[in-house]
């Protein structure tokens, strides 16, 4: 199974600087009937693209049966175009900072939008907490979300911030409009094209939920995040697509004023369910350097990073068999987490 026809298309701006990203959203089979949509168990994920001078947007053939695996496992999925890719607007920078920007503000639709789904088919459930926290393994979250991204779109995906950074980028603030242009905010047209989006999936089942959007707080849950890096890029190719810079993410806040990020993906990675998918016959990056970087992580304190190497795998994933043996180390991680 691949990616069928996207449920929804949609743009939202880059909270890097309001270059808008074309987007995607896929319903999985629990949503075909009322009876599963409301037992679904609020799993997300995220697929980010490859390098889009080279090709690269979200209707790569291995977005499409990555994503597709990831759909017919109940997963949302959701995938867009980096700037420079598709319709997307802007150019490919030589940093890669405007890319992470761009794959944060879709991470930021997803967590409002999956929050937003979870309290409207739970209304019963929400909780009088006002802040939306990570949770600890041995608990059960409110809502999964895999953070996902297939070569550059997995270099990208690993540099993003923690969980509790993002909650804060994104919680709602005492203004929808910048101070200096009293115009509407990325963050602020992020969160509307989360209500719009899940306004019009819960249309499909207007039974299920008593409560409007309007009157759901979304900081009311857990949430627990993973990671799944396909084909990851390693130095030097990666010091080469970031010309040799520290990735950091940089936001604009409402007061018009930049704020710097720092990224640290080792700690992320190691400490979050993490899936590294990739071939032994990768030219991108060896496999003897994956595997010595995979086994790296693995071994840190407390890791929960998983690797799967695919005998006779390649970069692009053309080679005979491959596809479907990828598929099933990912359905089993799956299952695991």
């Amino acid at each position: 199974m691949d990616l069928p026809l996207p449920t929804f298309s949609f743009a939202i701006p880059s909270i890097h600087d309001g270059k808008q990203l074309e987007c995607r959203i896929y319903l999985p089979p629990a949503f075909q009937n009322i009876e599963s949509a409301t037992a679904w168990e609020n799993r997300g994920a995220i697929v980010a693209h490859p390098y889009a001078p080279l090709g690269g947007c979200y209707d790569d053939p291995v977005v499409g049966f990555i994503g597709g695996e990831l759909l017919h496992s109940d997963c949302i999925v959701g995938t867009f175009n980096f700037r420079g890719a598709g319709n997307s607007e802007g150019r490919t920078s030589w940093t890669a900072k405007p890319e992470l920007g761009d794959y944060v503000s879709f991470y930021g639709f997803m967590l409002k939008y999956l929050h937003q789904l979870k309290l409207a088919f739970s209304p019963s459930d929400q909780a009088n907490s006002s802040k939306l926290h990570n949770t600890g393994e041995d608990e059960s979250p409110d809502v999964r979300l895999v953070l996902g991204g297939y070569s550059y779109g997995s270099l990208i995906a690993s540099h993003v911030p923690s969980l509790e950074v993002m909650l804060d980028i994104f919680r709602s603030g005492p203004t929808s409009t910048s101070a200096s242009t009293h115009k509407p905010t990325p963050k602020s047209e992020i969160c509307k094209a989360s209500m719009r989006i899940a306004t019009s999936t819960l249309e499909k089942f207007p039974m299920t939920h008593s409560h409007s959007l309007a009157d759901i707080n979304p900081t009311a849950l857990t949430t627990s995040i993973s990671y799944l890096l396909v084909s990851p890029l390693l130095p030097p190719i990666s010091h080469l697509l970031t010309s040799f810079s520290t990735l950091s993410l940089n936001v604009k806040a409402d007061t018009g004023s930049d704020t710097r990020i720092p990224c640290r993906p080792a700690d992320q990675q190691s400490t979050h369910h993490t899936l590294a998918l990739f071939g032994d016959q990768d030219t991108f990056t060896s496999a003897g350097k994956l595997e010595r970087w995979s086994d790296e992580m693995a071994h840190m304190p407390r890791s929960q990073f998983q690797f799967r190497k695919i005998d006779g795998a390649g970069h692009f994933w053309r080679e005979d068999g491959v596809e479907m043996r990828a598929r099933h180390a990912l359905k089993v991680w799956l299952g695991q987490i």
